[in-house]
């Protein structure tokens, strides 16, 4: 219970028609979810605007309504605002009495790259006993509760309700995934950052932000909101668009590269094998080598940035490099399967031109044989990527299977057209687009010595058509048809370790 006199004092600007000084329940701004007493606010959706269910909410209990604009239709009491978003997120924040303020929080923008650096930064700072929370793409961890993750970052009131949570249940830290849908419908207003990490930017997104300067705008965001007197800003300074973001916050910042060594945290060296990474790591606090059992060039930026954390929050560098270490994979990223077959399947959520482009080279230099990719792109998404993530593709692959990803709205044939207009030898790339029958068709063209990457859902579980949504793993369905085929064999007990046979299995993952 809160008193809404107390709450409307958050909001810089509106108009109240109404009585205010008596306690609401609880704050929804889904009105299926009202209940009498309850204080609804009506936000635009990208699909639906709560401006259409406001009577609905009345008639569910609500005692006030919280709006961008007025209508025909009679409250306790009436708020307009300028933003509802904007009201949803300081109402919110002060319902729970800042919860954030209570936590120590980090907050994790970019392209790529995002959803590792929070594993390996939850990782470090678990090493460092402390009670992690983590809330990110593939699920929010809340306490010993694991929920399924709607979006990347929730909207503010789930937030703060999920801060609120871990507060009572004596978490110390949360890391989190902070997208650019967020920062741009302010989900995260009010939150008291301790450290804000920007890893990259490249295309992405431009369906909701329709240029890159927007999409930069959105994330820089988060690191105008950072307090200069104890907050940390961690910075890629390899990637073009550094300065902007270094530039963005007075307060206390730490950049990162691969060699730059006008970087706070940079590699003396470091080597990339399909059992991991080696990093010989330089840090203001002295150096450390750290060998990580993530693969490839973007793995060992990524624990770059982790790692940069740590030093923020002033973890030592051997709590630093056991968290690192101690980090077996992330679903769906560079994830490796194996089921006894004698060529490499790696998983990857990569699904940008960019990101794709630094997967398919990192496996490109590891693989003796030939290289196989399947991916296809999301439907309703941005278009523009289509025939750059083809291109990217035919350079680097040897062979491309073309499939269906998750097409939504639109014909997946249409989606797979615009891919093949960036694609240059068009007799690399093979078109199936049942995405099952894909996979089934890659597996058993694999031989000793390839690799066949899966490319683009990664971690999900499902595929959505249209208006249906059901269950689909890349993951389940390369273990279900390995397991149940012919694919690949398992070492014969009779080769001997100076056969060729076994000295070429030793550069692969199974």
């Amino acid at each position: 219970m809160r008193n809404l006199k107390e709450l409307l004092a958050s909001l810089p600007s509106k108009k109240i028609f109404g009585e205010t000084d008596f306690d609401i329940k609880k704050i929804e701004y889904d009105s299926r979810k009202i209940n009498s007493g309850d204080l609804f606010v009506a936000i635009p959706g990208f699909k639906e605007d709560g401006h259409e269910y406001i009577n609905s909410a009345l008639e569910g209990g609500a005692i006030g309504v919280v709006a961008q604009r007025d209508g025909d239709y009679k409250a306790k009491v009436k708020v307009i605002v300028p933003d509802a978003r904007e009201a949803l997120a300081l109402l919110s924040c002060g319902f729970f009495d800042s919860p954030s303020e209570k936590l120590k929080v980090v907050g994790v923008t970019g392209t790529n790259g995002k959803t590792t650096i929070t594993y390996q930064v939850k990782s470090i700072l678990e090493e460092d006993k402390e009670k992690v929370g983590l809330i990110g793409t593939i699920a929010y961890f809340v306490g010993k509760e694991k929920l399924a993750a709607a979006n990347t970052t929730p909207e503010s009131l789930d937030l703060q309700n999920m801060f609120y949570q871990m507060q009572k249940n004596g978490t110390d830290s949360v890391v989190m995934e902070v997208s650019s849908h967020a920062l741009a419908l302010k989900r995260v207003m009010g939150v008291d950052f301790d450290v804000a990490v920007f890893t990259n930017l490249n295309r992405e997104h431009l369906d909701f932000h329709k240029t890159l300067s927007a999409y930069k705008k959105s994330k820089g965001l988060l690191f105008e909101m950072l307090s200069q007197d104890k907050s940390s800003a961690v910075i890629n300074r390899d990637d073009p668009n550094w300065r902007y973001f270094y530039d963005k916050t007075k307060t206390n910042r730490l950049t990162y590269s691969l060699h730059n060594q006008k970087a706070d945290l940079y590699t003396k060296s470091f080597s990339i094998t399909w059992e991991g990474s080696q990093i010989d790591l330089v840090t203001p606090n002295g150096g450390v080598k750290i060998n990580l059992k993530l693969l490839g060039e973007s793995n060992v930026y990524n624990a770059l940035a982790s790692a940069a954390v740590g030093v923020a929050l002033k973890v030592n560098l051997e709590t630093i490099k056991s968290g690192l270490e101690s980090v077996e994979g992330i679903p769906g990223r560079m994830e490796k399967i194996c089921a006894g077959q004698d060529f490499n399947v790696l998983i990857d959520y990569a699904h940008t031109p960019y990101a794709l482009e630094r997967l398919l080279k990192t496996v490109r230099r590891l693989t003796p044989g030939d290289l196989f990719v399947l991916f296809g792109c999301g439907g309703d998404r941005d278009q523009g990527k289509r025939p750059q993530m083809g291109k990217v593709a035919s350079l680097l692959a040897d062979r491309i299977f073309l499939t269906e990803d998750n097409p939504r709205s639109e014909d997946p044939k249409d989606i797979i057209d615009q891919i093949l207009e960036g694609v240059e030898n068009k007799e690399k790339a093979e078109i199936i687009i049942d995405r099952k029958e894909g996979i089934k068709k890659a597996l058993k063209m694999a031989k000793r010595g390839d690799t066949l990457v899966l490319v683009g859902k990664g971690h999900e579980d499902y595929q959505i058509k249209k208006d249906r949504k059901f269950h689909f793993s890349d993951k389940e369905t390369v273990l279900e048809l390995l397991q149940t085929s012919a694919v690949g064999s398992p070492p014969s007990a009779a080769e001997k370790p100076e056969d060729t046979n076994v000295t070429l299995r030793k550069q692969f993952l199974c």
